[in-house]
């Protein structure tokens, strides 16, 4: 193979690696005792690899795209963008075990090239390349979603519970707490397949359309369409990551945040799921994990279950630091993949 090739897909693994570590999917699951920590990254790194091969050719979109105004990404930049995203996600998830959004690491990078680009690369952007007015858009979804997450979770849970009370003894409310746990469980699993088909494209989306990888590569006796390789690795790296690094967020989020039973994590899930769909269709760039967490405290709230205020402040802080962050580690990255590769 072209070592190009190799040093892209390397890159390529790094990004996913990183994307995966931040996967909190699974932690519904984990908090409400259906999966044990261990089934759910072995599960969701399955899933993960499944979905980006089987779905992830489809997501083309170019990664910031419609934030800047009139001008096209370079590779260098969209490379630059995505190992900025990748050294806050490894940074957060490793050390305190933070769900931070890859959609606001995403924004602050995009920015960050926009606004260096005429520094180091002669480049006519700057500011202005900025589009204010989907900036906006981006920074209200992600103020409102949460919100709506929030009611939706409190409203889908209560009519849970107002069902549960019909139920006759004690182990007809065990029953209903069963079936939600089958309910969860298939519905994350659908959930991880769709998240592991679109995150892929955070980090492969660069590769999947050049040349390198138009050509079938033989191994043996087996030939793989050469599209495919950057989704497997893509899919290995998120799965790796998981494994690895995600265990830490998904514990934040299944046992640090909110006591959770079947019924109360089906609820939160199924808040996030409408409201990510409704944003996917309209084309918002929500944040799942910031819907998820305030569905998390919606549940605790109708249950009367002592929501940990504690850690639900350091997760907020971490997400009000992300945009900067993302945006000042993207000028060295930037400048540095410039100078080493100045043609792509």
């Amino acid at each position: 193979m072209d070592p190009l090739a190799i040093i892209l897909l390397v890159i390529a693994f790094i990004v996913a690696f990183a994307i995966g570590s931040n996967d909190e999917t699974m932690s519904p699951a984990v908090g409400a005792h259906v999966f044990s920590l261990r089934l759910a990254v072995i599960i969701g790194a399955v899933i993960n690899l499944i979905g980006a091969i089987s779905l992830g050719g489809g997501v083309s979109e170019k990664v910031g795209s419609d934030l800047v105004t009139g001008n096209d990404l370079s590779l260098q930049m969209v490379f630059a963008i995505l190992i900025s995203m990748t050294i806050w996600l490894l940074i957060a998830s490793a050390t305190k075990g933070l769900p931070i959004s890859t959609t606001q690491c995403i924004v602050g990078s995009v920015i960050g090239v926009a606004i260096a680009a005429p520094f180091i690369s002669a480049s006519e952007w700057g500011a202005e390349a900025i589009n204010t007015g989907v900036l906006i858009e981006v920074f209200a979804g992600w103020i409102i979603s949460p919100l709506i997450g929030f009611f939706i979770a409190a409203l889908v849970f209560s009519l849970v519970r107002r069902l549960q009370k019909r139920a006759t003894g004690l182990s007809g409310r065990e029953r209903q707490e069963q079936v939600a746990a089958y309910g969860l469980a298939g519905f994350l699993i659908i959930t991880g397949l769709s998240r592991g088909g679109n995150d892929v494209a955070n980090a492969v989306a660069p590769l999947v359309s050049l040349p390198l990888f138009s050509t079938p590569v033989v191994i043996g006796s087996i030939s793989i369409p050469g599209v495919y390789i950057p989704l497997i690795v893509g899919g290995l790296g998120m799965g790796c990551g998981l494994m690895v690094v995600g265990r830490k967020v998904i514990k934040v989020l299944a046992t640090e945040v909110v006591t959770l039973s079947p019924s109360s994590a089906l609820s939160a899930s199924v808040s996030v799921s409408l409201i990510m769909f409704v944003g996917t269709y309209f084309g918002l760039p929500l944040s799942g994990t910031h819907v998820l967490v305030a569905a998390l405290i919606a549940v605790g709230y109708v249950a009367n279950t002592p929501v940990r205020m504690k850690q639900v402040k350091n997760i907020i802080i971490s997400w009000i630091i992300t945009v900067p962050i993302s945006l000042i580690v993207t000028f060295p990255v930037f400048a540095l993949i410039q100078y080493l590769v100045p043609v792509l």
